[in-house]
C-alpha cells in the first residue's frame, strides 16, 4: 500500500506520540481493524497533519 501512511510514520513527522495520533483517529471515527496495522489514506493523513500542526489543536472534528 504505497499511498498509505501509518500513525507511527505521521507521528514521527509531526513530533508527537504515535498513541496520540491513533487515539485521535479512534475518537473521530477512524477505527482500524482490531489487532491489525493501521493504513491511513491521504485524506486521513491530511486531517491528522491539520490537527497536530495547529498549535491550538483545532476543534478536533473530522473534516466532512
Amino acid at each position: 500500500m504505497p499511498d498509505t501512511l501509518t500513525p507511527a510514520e505521521l507521528a514521527k513527522e509531526l513530533c508527537v506520540a504515535p498513541r496520540a495520533v491513533r487515539q485521535w483517529l479512534r475518537d473521530h471515527g477512524w477505527q482500524s481493524v482490531p489487532h491489525s496495522r493501521w493504513h491511513l489514506t491521504p485524506e486521513q493523513a491530511a486531517a491528522v497533519r491539520e490537527r497536530f500542526r495547529d498549535p491550538a489543536g483545532g476543534d478536533g472534528r473530522r473534516p466532512s
